[in-house]
């Protein structure tokens, strides 16, 4: 079993946004029962580019609920090259252990598809 944050989930989140994503520009969408929200917040300076794209995750069925978000972090400098790039996670609500059963679960039917 993955743990939150650990290259495994982070690893079955990426092939489940893949197979989810219904377009580059998505900011809603469902993966199964789960409902995925993303938002996008840039910053252009003269001197860098930085973006975030801030990805939270909801389960809301019967007696079982949980939040993840998933927070991709890139930087660019004034050549446009990317100096640094970074995916972090937080739990947020429900059980740690039933949002990693799910991203195994969920992952794992993805890559026999």
């Amino acid at each position: 079993m993955s743990r939150i944050g650990d290259r495994r989930f982070l690893h079955g989140w990426q092939m489940i946004k893949a197979a989810t994503l219904p377009d580059p520009q998505a900011t809603v969408w469902r993966a199964g029962d789960v409902e995925w929200r993303r938002s996008r917040h840039s910053i252009t300076t003269p001197d860098y580019v930085t973006v975030l794209d801030i990805h939270r995750l909801d389960l809301r069925r019967g007696g079982s609920s949980w939040s993840v978000m998933v927070v991709v972090e890139s930087w660019w400098d004034d050549k446009r090259t990317l100096i640094r790039s970074q995916i972090w996670t937080t739990h947020l609500s429900g059980d740690r252990n039933a949002i990693s059963r799910w991203i195994d679960a969920v992952s794992c039917s993805s890559c026999h598809q």
